[in-house]
């Protein structure tokens, strides 16, 4: 049993006797998370029967880019159709302008103290662009970039990776000017980004990839923001065929976390045995007991439970 500090947060790392045997308990007034890294299928029931809950390790956020923006729309709600259409009109009042452009030293001189400044205000910020930037402007044509202007300062950008192969454009790394974060002008360049993809005959949109502990390095709100946009949560595995990363987490306070956190976790047969597959369980938890979790229970996700942490 190791207890370590994962960027910030208090963890004890376990094998499947530990977990099972209840050897972490010791650790339960000192960490916030029990984990066991890579259990075996044949171990997940019994995990599940304990509290800890088998879960792919990353999350990919994947949509069909669809024949038009009238058809991507269509399949959301009429709220979020509703919210892109707002944003629309007060990206419009205010003057921001949209555009599509190569990767540059230029722009990137701009992009990476705009993004390390965002990054630095979060509570677990982890500056990944910067430690890539050499390897964006080596990538030649594979990277673009998704940019909104407010007259000649750039208001928002999303560094875009571009796969043929996959049938893909990846967001990878996006940030804004303080006068302009928040979901409006977010989902505007993520439309943008829709369009462009559909524009480079891709099939596929990515929104990037997410540790799938949400409360954490993401956030709740990023996971409903996303969602509503039309992006479904995928085990990473499920969309680039790779051999499945997996983790048993079990989540036993919430002093470093967000309150709500939670993780997407296998669903569970008749027999309450987890099953690996593309859909998956959200698994909230809170100390509120009047906790609205109609943010979060997307269409994709196949149930919703709240596990109370005192």
């Amino acid at each position: 049993m190791i207890k370590k500090i994962v960027l910030g947060v208090p963890m004890a790392l376990v094998d499947v006797d530990e977990a099972l045997g209840g050897a972490w308990k010791s650790l339960v007034h000192e960490v916030d998370v029990v984990r066991v890294q890579k259990p075996s299928p044949d171990d997940w029931l019994a995990l599940a029967a304990c509290g800890f809950l088998p879960k792919p390790q990353v999350l990919t956020w994947r949509a069909a880019a669809l024949a038009s923006e009238e058809e991507f729309l269509a399949r959301l709600a009429r709220r979020d159709r509703q919210n892109v259409s707002a944003a629309r009109r007060r990206g419009e009042a205010a003057g921001l302008r949209f555009d599509v452009r190569p990767v540059t030293p230029q722009l990137l001189d701009v992009f990476i103290p705009m993004y390390e400044r965002q990054v630095a205000a979060m509570r677990y910020g982890w500056p990944v662009a910067t430690r890539h930037r050499d390897h964006i402007l080596s990538s030649g044509d594979r990277y673009f970039a998704v940019c909104a202007w407010d007259g000649e300062e750039l208001a928002a950008a999303c560094i875009t990776l571009w796969s043929p192969d996959a049938d893909e454009v990846r967001a990878r790394f996006a940030t804004a000017a303080p006068a302009h974060r928040g979901s409006e002008v977010s989902r505007l360049l993520y439309m943008r980004l829709i369009e462009e993809a559909r524009c480079r005959g891709q099939s596929w949109v990515s929104l990037g990839s997410d540790p799938n502990l949400y409360g954490h390095l993401g956030q709740p709100g990023l996971f409903s923001f996303k969602s509503r946009l039309g992006f479904d949560a995928l085990p990473s595995h499920e969309v680039d065929k790779s051999a499945p990363s997996e983790q048993a987490d079990k989540i036993v306070a919430l002093r470093a976390l967000t309150d709500p956190s939670f993780i997407l976790a296998y669903p569970v047969d008749a027999d309450g045995r987890p099953q690996r597959g593309p859909d998956l369980r959200l698994e909230m938890y809170s100390s509120r007991e009047d906790l609205d979790v109609r943010p979060y229970a997307t269409a994709r996700v196949t149930g919703v439970r709240v596990n109370a942490v005192v």
